[in-house]
């Protein structure tokens, strides 16, 4: 056989592999892997919740809820390596670059760089504001209640928001 008939072949061979899906619920999670019940099947442990499991300064990372259905891959045909490519539900999701931090869990954000916090600058600036002094040509007053009232809901919806 010439030598572009088996390059051709050995490409051919490769891409027909047959690719291995399974489902199962989510066990357990611990750190970037989790464990998967099969119905009937052994579990399945060790299943990376990215690409390749290990700690990286920038991620994007999807947690699975536990007891939710997930649907696994099968790694280059190694039955023992298996990573998540559908999820029912989630339980988190963090998105690391850098020092930045963008995270949801709870149904509440979390907002960070470095030591600067979302949530805090935003619970400082209305504490601030509803306790300003109003230095006037009449002399120092405050915002009026119905303000005090507004940066005071405005606090509670935003806590609503970020944890």
């Amino acid at each position: 056989m010439e030598p572009a008939e088996e390059a051709l072949m050995s490409i051919i061979r490769k891409g027909s592999r047959k690719r291995t899906t399974v489902t199962g619920m989510v066990k357990s999670v611990d750190g970037d892997t989790c464990t998967i019940e099969r119905e009937g099947l052994p579990d399945l442990e060790d299943v990376r919740l990215n690409a390749v499991s290990g700690e990286f300064e920038d991620v994007f990372l999807i947690v699975p809820k536990i007891g939710s259905e997930i649907m696994v891959l099968e790694v280059e045909g190694a039955p023992e390596e298996n990573v998540i490519v559908k999820y029912t539900e989630i339980e988190r999701i963090l998105v690391k670059i850098k020092s930045a931090v963008l995270e949801l869990k709870n149904g509440k954000f979390t907002v960070k760089n470095g030591d600067s916090d979302l949530r805090k600058i935003v619970i400082e600036l209305l504490n601030q504001l509803n306790n300003a002094i109003i230095q006037t040509p009449s002399g120092p007053g405050n915002f009026s209640p119905d303000d005090k009232m507004k940066f005071m809901s405005l606090k509670t919806d935003m806590e609503k928001l970020f944890e």
